[in-house]
Formats: structure tokens, C-alpha cells, sequence
């Protein structure tokens, strides 16, 4: 009975595959190749849930506050997406078990949003442009795995915690996007 349900299961993900190939071949091969890496790195997240496997390496003792890289993956329209970026900086707003609600920034305005925040200049997460502002997109807030969030790189944590007035700049876009 076993083998007949791994047949089945196994001709449904030919399926599958087939069905994934054929769709891609109508996409930039770039788009379709960055599309593919990430369907993998979250099979391989699927794998390291089901299986109970540790986590790679974290920032030190994550927080309310803190600035670290997560992997959100390639998305649908115009929703944050890693697209040519591998991850994006994030901003921790709740830890719950294994999941971490966050906030991802970005480098650029979204003239006319309702939902994007100027928090100004974090220091030192723009070394390239030290006076480049960071946007907070509450369009975007979400829960991930753990297992999405990395270590920064050139910070000793792994990650860059706000200070407490930046945090309270954040409660207070938090209060005018959604509670008035």
C-alpha cells in the first residue's frame, strides 16, 4: 500500500515540476533561474521544519528593536519582494515562539503611501551612504520563520538595535497607519 502511495505522490510532483517548467519558459530566464534558487532555499527550510533541524546562525538575543537580514523570498506584484536582493533589512517587532513579527525597511520613499515612514538615518546600517534615510513599509509587515532571519554582516551581534526614541517613532507610525 506504501509503494502505490509514493507512486501516486511521486506522478503528482512530476505534475507539478512539469507544470512549473512550462510556466517558466514565458519568463526572463534571470526572473526564472532567482525564481527556481528560492523555491529551493524554502524546500530547504520545509525540510529543516519538518525534520527539526537546528537554525543557522542568528543574531545575539533578538529583541523589539532590532535590525537584522531576513529572507522574504520572491513575491507576487508589487508585495516586497528579494528580487535581485537575497533578503532585505527588517526591523523585529515581536518574537512568538518560532516565529518573529517584522517590519522591513527600504532605502527609497513611497511618495503618496500611507503606509511608509521616514525613521532618518540608522546608524550603521548604511555604509555606503551614511546620510541614506531608512523607510519603515507597513504594507509589508508580516511573520517569518526564525529560519528567514540571518545574521548581518560587519555588525558583532549580527544585528543593529534602534535606540529607544527611534522605537517610539515606530510605535507612533504604528498608531497613525492603523489605529486612527
Amino acid at each position: 500500500m506504501l509503494n502505490r502511495s509514493k507512486r501516486k505522490t511521486n506522478a503528482k510532483a512530476d505534475e507539478v515540476f512539469s507544470s512549473i517548467k512550462k510556466q517558466l519558459q514565458n519568463i526572463d530566464s534571470e526572473i526564472a533561474l532567482e525564481y527556481l534558487t528560492w523555491l529551493d532555499r524554502k524546500t530547504a527550510y520545509l525540510n529543516q521544519s519538518i525534520n527539526k533541524l537546528g537554525y543557522g546562525a542568528q543574531p545575539d538575543n533578538l529583541s523589539r528593536g532590532d535590525v537584522v537580514w531576513v529572507e522574504f523570498g520572491i513575491n507576487v506584484g508589487t508585495e516586497l519582494s528579494d528580487y535581485k536582493t537575497h533578503g532585505h533589512y527588517a526591523l523585529v517587532w515581536a518574537i512568538d515562539l518560532g516565529n518573529v513579527v517584522v517590519i522591513p525597511l527600504s532605502s527609497r520613499d513611497a511618495p503618496g503611501s500611507l503606509l511608509t515612514f521616514d525613521l532618518g538615518i540608522i546608524e550603521g546600517l548604511n555604509d555606503k551612504n551614511e546620510n541614506a534615510h531608512s523607510f519603515l513599509k507597513l504594507d509589508a509587515i508580516r511573520s517569518v520563520s526564525k529560519r528567514r532571519i540571518a545574521r548581518m554582516n560587519g555588525q558583532d551581534t549580527g544585528k543593529i538595535t534602534l535606540q529607544d526614541e527611534m522605537i517610539e517613532k515606530v510605535k507612533r507610525a504604528i498608531e497613525m497607519a492603523f489605529l486612527n
